[in-house]
């Protein structure tokens, strides 16, 4: 192993605990090229540049191992973003292939991962799937039970989500995310406004507000965080009644201006 193979797995080790695929996720590199950089082959510039930047890397460090391996402008930030290393998900299950899997929550297994998402017996006993263009990244489908994120997504729905790794910054407002919290009351779905840095501590929103009110998170109560990427509703609604409901709507209001005019 040269030298900056060995410095990449000593990076690996220090962000994600060993788990080639989380740091992958960190940096945007497949889990089987940071695999074959530990191995012995070259990193590309490109490839660096995605390290030192991601990671506040000192280059000189990673390339000629001179200096120290954080920058010096940046070891408060990175620090914060490796005081989270230990949440990234430790087991990843894979296929015949090697590939990672997607691994299922169902509904009537939420509680048990809340206390089982870092157990590799649990993990491994989910149900996992592989689904197209998801493939750089580590995912998880989790079912949806209730109404709080409705109309958005109604109940029974199941949503796949990317792992996100560092909070204080991957995690962009108005988007949804399933936070893996005990502080989450009416499910784990919610959309986030980030004030993690700034307030320290996260905003999750139900869509459906009138019924479900908005909660703050402080991240400490908080396991993993998922990106919603697609869903999947099994229960297709039938758009025949509201477009019934349009057209009678419709023809009241032609049926008054023609009225109004007769009686002009």
């Amino acid at each position: 192993m040269n030298g900056i193979n060995f410095r990449i797995k000593q990076l690996v080790d220090y962000f994600a605990n060993g788990n080639n695929s989380v740091f992958g996720a960190m940096i945007g590199v497949n889990e089987s090229n940071i695999r074959s950089y530990i191995n012995g082959t070259e990193p590309k510039f490109n490839v660096i540049e995605k390290i030192c930047n991601a990671l506040a890397i000192n280059p000189e460090w990673l390339i000629m191992d001179i200096g120290e391996m954080l920058r010096e402008d940046k070891k408060e930030q990175t620090a914060l973003l490796s005081d989270f290393y230990h949440r990234v998900p430790q087991v990843i299950t894979v296929d015949s292939h090697n590939r990672d899997n997607i691994a299922l929550v169902p509904n009537k297994l939420k509680a048990g991962y809340l206390q089982g998402y870092n157990d590799p017996n649990f993990i491994k006993s989910l149900p996992t799937f592989r689904l197209p263009n998801l493939n750089n990244g580590i995912f998880r489908m989790f079912e949806i039970e209730g109404h709080s994120m409705f109309p958005t997504l109604p109940d029974r729905t199941h949503v796949v989500a990317q792992f996100v790794d560092d909070w204080i910054h991957d995690i962009s407002d108005n988007k949804l995310y399933a936070i893996v919290s005990n502080e989450i009351e009416d499910g784990l779905i919610k959309r986030c406004l980030n004030r993690i840095k700034k307030y320290d501590n996260l905003i999750c929103k139900s869509d459906n507000r009138r019924n479900y009110p908005t909660q703050n998170i402080h991240p400490s109560t908080i396991k993993e965080v998922w990106e919603v990427k697609l869903h999947l509703n099994f229960n297709l609604p039938d758009p025949a009644e509201f477009y019934d409901r349009l057209n009678d709507l419709e023809a009241e209001i032609q049926y008054l201006k023609t009225n109004r005019n007769i009686n002009n």
